[in-house]
């Protein structure tokens, strides 16, 4: 054998093709994607999370205001947390009726907290796998008639 043909015999095609590339590029590029779609969806989850305490906070408080007294007021803030529907995503959901002036001109003023569990939690960001939302509403009194002119 001549030395020519020992050298196309071990040739080596250096030279590679379009799919290897492809393939980089997609390893690539869903490395910096992923986590982006993972933390859009924790933010998604949150932002739902907040909105669902911010309307229970506002229907407790609407409920707590047509009330013609404290322990009326009470039980219909308890009435509203026991009518949420509970998930695993949204727990430790607690109401709070925080102020009752009880009179016509008063207000009712409901406090929300509510745990949310993230379904991707990232750990760079040091949000943790939960998170505490807090939230406050307040309705003005409409259950008590106002005193009659006299």
């Amino acid at each position: 054998m001549d030395r020519s043909n020992l050298n196309n015999l071990f040739k080596v095609n250096r030279r590679r093709g379009p799919r290897g590339q492809s393939i980089i590029e997609v390893l690539v590029g869903s490395i910096v994607l992923v986590p982006i779609v993972l933390a859009i969806i924790d933010l998604a989850v949150v932002y739902i999370g907040g909105d669902i305490c911010n309307d229970l906070a506002k229907q407790a408080a609407r409920a707590a205001a047509n009330a013609s007294d404290l322990a009326e007021a009470t039980t219909a803030v308890a009435d509203v947390e026991t009518n949420f529907n509970k998930s695993p995503t949204y727990k430790n959901l607690v109401l709070k009726l925080d102020k009752y002036d009880g009179t016509h001109d008063g207000m009712a003023n409901v406090k929300c907290t509510v745990t949310i569990v993230l379904p991707v939690p990232i750990p760079f960001l040091s949000l943790g796998p939960e998170m505490t939302i807090n939230t406050q509403a307040s309705e003005a009194i409409v259950g008590i008639a106002p005193p009659r002119p006299t």
